[in-house]
C-alpha cells in the first residue's frame, strides 16, 4: 500500500470537506442513518417486514437507488405472506449469527444469504428484479448491525481506491469478491487514520454540530472504531474526484527471478485448485443423494410456537400448525438452526448431514473463487 497516496487522499479529505458535507450533498448522513438503524433494529420484531422498513427509513441512496432495490426488495417480501417473511427473518438471523471476525465465514454466510434471498425472490417476486440482493448489500446489512466489525462496500469506489494506494491483494473482478481482502484493506486505512488528528477532529466537530441539530447524540457514538469514516473516504475518493485528475491503476516491474517465482507460485495454485474442484465435485456428488425426511403428521417444537404438527411437505418447506398458526419453514436450515425439533433422531440426523453437506459445499466455492482471484494475481 503506498501510504504517500494514501496521505494525498487524507489531506484532500479535510481540505473538501465543506464541498461534501453542504447542504446540496451531505455525506454525513451516513452515520445519522446508522443510529437511526440501532434505534428500531429488533430481529424478533412481530412484523419483522414494518421493523425492517422502518430501521432503513433514513439510509437514502446508500443501499437503494434506482436501479437497485435491495431494501425494498426486503420489504416487499415479507409483505407476500408470514410464512415468507419468516423466511426472510430466518436468513437474516443467520447472516447476523457470531462468527469471531472469521471474515472467510463471514463471506460465506453473506454469498449464502445473498443466494437464498435471490432464490426467494424469484419464487415470489419473479418480474422485480430490482429488488435483488448482492454482496455490497449484503455487507450493508452487517456494517448497520455491528459497523465496529465491518465496513460499508460499494464495488466501483472500493476497486479504485485499491488501486490508487497500490493496494497488494486483489478484492474483486468481475466474477468473484474477497471479503478478507477487501476488510484488511479498509483496517488498514483505519490503523492509519489513526495519526490524522486533524482529519478525526474535522469529522468530530462535524458530527457533534449534526447531533445538536437532529437531537441524536447517538450518531457521535455509532463509529467507535472509525470503520463508517472509512467508507466514506473511500466513496468520497471516487465520487469527488480525490484522486485529483491521477490515474488510477496498479503498475509493478517485476525481475527475473520474481517472475520465476511468480510461475512457480501459478503452478502451486493450480494444483491446488484442481484438489478443489475434485472435492467440490464429490460434496456435490453426496448431497445428489441426499433427501429431505418425510415430516408430514410428525409432532414437532418450536422454541417460540412451542408444539406444532407438520401438515404439508414439499421438497424444503414443511408447513407447521401451531396454536398460534400455520407456519412455513426451510428444511435443513430450521432443525439445523435451532428452532425447530424433530423428535425423530434419523431425520434430525438427516438434516444435519444435509447442512453440512452444503455448509461444505459454499465452503469450497468460496475457496475456488477466493483462489482464481489470487491466480489471477499471481
Amino acid at each position: 500500500m503506498d501510504t504517500n497516496r494514501l496521505q494525498k487522499i487524507f489531506d484532500s479529505y479535510v481540505e473538501k470537506y465543506d464541498t461534501f458535507n453542504n447542504t446540496e450533498h451531505h455525506e454525513l448522513y451516513k452515520w445519522a442513518a446508522v443510529s437511526h438503524f440501532q434505534k428500531y433494529w429488533d430481529l424478533d420484531a412481530e412484523n419483522f417486514g414494518e421493523m425492517f422498513k422502518t430501521s432503513f427509513e433514513e439510509s437514502e441512496s446508500l443501499i437503494d437507488a434506482s436501479a437497485s432495490q435491495p431494501v425494498i426488495g426486503v420489504v416487499s417480501l415479507c409483505r407476500q405472506s408470514d410464512e415468507t417473511m419468516e423466511e426472510v427473518r430466518t436468513l437474516f438471523r443467520a447472516l447476523f449469527a457470531a462468527d469471531q471476525s472469521d471474515y472467510a465465514v463471514r463471506q460465506q454466510k453473506a454469498e449464502t444469504f445473498v443466494r437464498e434471498m435471490n432464490a426467494l425472490l424469484r419464487e415470489k417476486l419473479p418480474q422485480k428484479w430490482k429488488y435483488h440482493q448482492d454482496i455490497s448489500s449484503a455487507l450493508m446489512y452487517l456494517s448497520f448491525a455491528d459497523p465496529d466489525d465491518n465496513f460499508m462496500y460499494k464495488e466501483t469506489e472500493a476497486r479504485s481506491f485499491a488501486d490508487y494506494i497500490e493496494y497488494r491483494e486483489e478484492i474483486s473482478d468481475d466474477e468473484h469478491f474477497s471479503l478478507p481482502a477487501y476488510y484488511r484493506m479498509c483496517e488498514a486505512v483505519a490503523s492509519e487514520l489513526q495519526q490524522q488528528t486533524d482529519l478525526l477532529q474535522t469529522v468530530a466537530d462535524a458530527l457533534s454540530a449534526e447531533a445538536d441539530s437532529a437531537e441524536d447524540s447517538s450518531m457521535t457514538e455509532v463509529d467507535g472504531e472509525n470503520h463508517i469514516l472509512v467508507f466514506d473516504i473511500i466513496y468520497v475518493a471516487q465520487n469527488y474526484d480525490l484522486y485529483e485528475g491521477e490515474t488510477v491503476r496498479k503498475s509493478s516491474r517485476k525481475t527475473t527471478a520474481e517472475d520465476n517465482e511468480r510461475a512457480m507460485e501459478a503452478a502451486r495454485l493450480q494444483e491446488q485448485m484442481a484438489a478443489l474442484q475434485e472435492e467440490l465435485g464429490a460434496t456435490e456428488a453426496s448431497l445428489e443423494v441426499l433427501t429431505y425426511p418425510a415430516l408430514e403428521g410428525q409432532t414437532v417444537r418450536h422454541r417460540l410456537f412451542k408444539e406444532g404438527t407438520v401438515t404439508a411437505q414439499d421438497g424444503k418447506y414443511i408447513t407447521i400448525s401451531f396454536a398460534a398458526g400455520q407456519k412455513r419453514f426451510v428444511l435443513p436450515d430450521a432443525v439445523t438452526g435451532g428452532f425447530i425439533t424433530i423428535a425423530s433422531e434419523e431425520a434430525q440426523s438427516l438434516c444435519q448431514k444435509m447442512a453440512e453437506a452444503k455448509q461444505k459445499r459454499e465452503s469450497l466455492q468460496r475457496e475456488i473463487g477466493l483462489l482464481k482471484l489470487q491466480m489471477q494475481d499471481a
